[in-house]
């Protein structure tokens, strides 16, 4: 089961705490891995997004964005997840180094594990809602 957290109250409850700084987002082999994979467009055939504008300065921005305005996800397997919506478009996906649309959220995952913490563009089309479980304020999911 997930539950979820509007921003507000995810503050409040010290769920969300800030993001690593500089550094902090690649500083070690999976989470590099994770910026590259989500800031430099290839022709894989796989599915992935990639957030558009300067690689470093997009994949920075777009996680203390999520932080500073997102609401908390928590998963099934208590890791802490936060969801933002942006005004614009966030990134772009591919499928075989294709475009194949335009991406208007971002999601970073494994917020609370400072060794995992990524994030990456998504679909808005993707999101649902829930109620926060503090407030019951609606939130995109």
């Amino acid at each position: 089961m997930r539950t979820y957290f509007c921003h507000g109250c995810a503050v409040i409850n010290g769920t969300l705490l800030p993001p690593p700084k500089g550094d902090g987002l690649t500083d070690n082999s999976y989470k590099l891995d994770k910026y590259i994979k989500h800031t430099l467009p290839s022709s894989c055939g796989d599915y992935k997004t990639v957030f558009t504008g300067v690689a470093s300065e997009s994949y920075q921005n777009y996680i203390v964005t999520a932080v500073a305005s997102g609401h908390v996800q928590i998963d099934s397997k208590n890791r802490i997840n936060i969801v933002y919506v942006g005004s614009g478009t966030t990134g772009i996906a591919l499928k075989g180094g294709k475009w194949v649309g335009d991406m208007g959220a971002v999601k970073v995952v494994c917020h609370s594990d400072t060794n995992r913490i990524h994030g990456f563009p998504i679909a808005i089309t993707e999101l649902s809602s829930a109620s926060c479980i503090q407030c019951g304020k609606i939130i995109p999911y």
